[in-house]
């Protein structure tokens, strides 16, 4: 019999049924995540129907997509999104404290080897250390929260392999995007992404919740990352004891195809209007003056970025004619730049901070884009009105890359 990948392991773990031939089989779900934005939507039709949650330990939910909410509007959104969570006695109500996905990998709930379901696409980062996570529609949430069930279709397996050392100035941000180049928006359609990480130091914990957040805009339905002793430590520092286990693919496991990354080759990459996947090297592109900078979203915002963004503009300030809007991705990670200085160096060069929210990555509000900008962004998407008026156009890079580009006032082959 042929070995078996991670998530083949881990979907086989969480399997309720034995019929193993099935298309679609039922699973339980370890943990479940929401947010206001979609969780409002199954409010009503979940009371109606005098359903109870399945286990109240293992959700979470926050309000990242309001908060504070900007109109009138999403303010009764919010409003009917927090009586629910209320009313449903979840324990882990994470009021005002960042964006759902980092929340989730901030939590003891994501660990190695679970199987967890959110009511949104990026789920998907907490395959960072090694969980099958994914994105689901509001319906299949509310029979997940009802029920703490689900169905799934085993997936086929792509191999990522990442050999070689990282330089200095590239990121997880320009692995995704590399393998974004290479494979296009639908490579890894309904396929979990196995990241082996070969490398020489390993990758940061940081670096890899980039690469996973992004995996779904291959179409993947997992992004992992086999879990090592860089997943280990930062179980263990996070919920104060190492995991309890950590499982790996089979050595002979069975995949549609290996995809080879040499990090030691890789360049800054930035992905151009208007795809995460209409990707060139920094080098290639033309001058192109920039309006606003965005560090943020739940693809970046961490405290690595934060601390690079402070790095390129130490001592320097940020061009005139740009508005720099930086949003750490949760309280926590804003605490921690705080102790650092990052917030301190990045005001001083000019830039804004706002609310841990998910704020303009989703054209919601905190530097939504008018019809001229012209933006560089470590958000995940970049398509045509996402973060703003329809005629604006959005650049996707690294949070490195987005401070040069803020310090110099443009996108240029010459920035590195």
């Amino acid at each position: 019999m042929a070995g078996k990948t991670l998530s083949d392991k881990i979907l086989d773990a969480h399997a309720l049924d034995d019929d193993a031939g099935a298309t679609h089989r039922r699973v339980r779900i370890d943990a479940l995540l929401g947010h206001d934005a979609t969780t409002a939507l199954i409010a009503d039709a979940f009371e109606e129907r005098n359903l109870k949650v399945w286990d109240p330990d293992r959700v979470i939910l926050t309000n990242d997509h309001f908060s504070p909410p900007a109109t009138a509007e999403r303010a009764d959104i919010s409003n009917r999104f927090l009586a629910f969570a209320r009313n449903c006695g979840v324990k882990h109500l994470m009021l005002d404290r960042g964006i759902c996905h980092q929340l989730l990998v901030e939590s003891p709930l994501c660990q190695p080897g679970g199987l967890i379901v959110g009511a949104d696409s990026h789920t998907i980062m907490g395959g960072g250390i090694g969980a099958c996570a994914t994105g689901m529609g509001s319906t299949d949430i509310l029979y997940a929260l009802a029920t703490g069930t689900t169905w799934m279709r085993w997936p086929e397996t792509i191999k990522v392999e990442l050999v070689g050392s990282m330089p200095d100035h590239c990121s997880g941000r320009d692995i995704i995007l590399s393998l974004l180049q290479q494979l296009g928006e639908s490579g890894g359609q309904y396929r979990s992404l196995e990241f082996h990480d070969l490398t020489e130091p390993k990758l940061s914990q940081d670096n890899r919740f980039a690469v996973s957040n992004m995996a779904v805009e291959l179409g993947g339905k997992f992004g992992l990352f086999v879990p090592d002793e860089v997943t280990a430590a930062y179980c263990e520092a996070r919920d104060g004891v190492p995991p309890s286990g950590l499982i790996r693919p089979d050595v002979d496991a069975v995949y549609e195809r290996v995809v080879t990354i040499d990090l030691g080759a890789m360049r800054p990459m930035v992905a151009k209007p208007w795809s995460p996947a209409n990707v060139v090297e920094v080098a290639e592109l033309n001058e192109t003056p920039i309006t606003v900078a965005f560090l943020g979203s739940c693809s970046s915002g961490r405290l690595s970025d934060l601390r690079e963004a402070a790095d390129e503009l130490q001592g320097h300030q940020v061009d005139p004619g740009v508005r720099f809007v930086v949003i750490p991705a949760s309280v926590e990670v804003f605490k921690a730049a705080l102790r650092a200085g990052y917030v301190e160096s990045l005001t001083e060069a000019g830039a804004i901070f706002n609310h841990s929210s998910c704020g303009p990555c989703g054209g919601i509000d905190k530097g939504v884009l008018g019809a001229t900008d012209v933006c560089v962004s470590t958000s995940n998407r970049n398509f045509r009105g996402r973060m703003g008026h329809w005629e604006s156009q959005t650049y996707l890079a690294s949070a490195r890359t987005v401070a040069r580009a803020a310090r110099r006032g443009r996108l240029a082959p010459d920035l590195y």
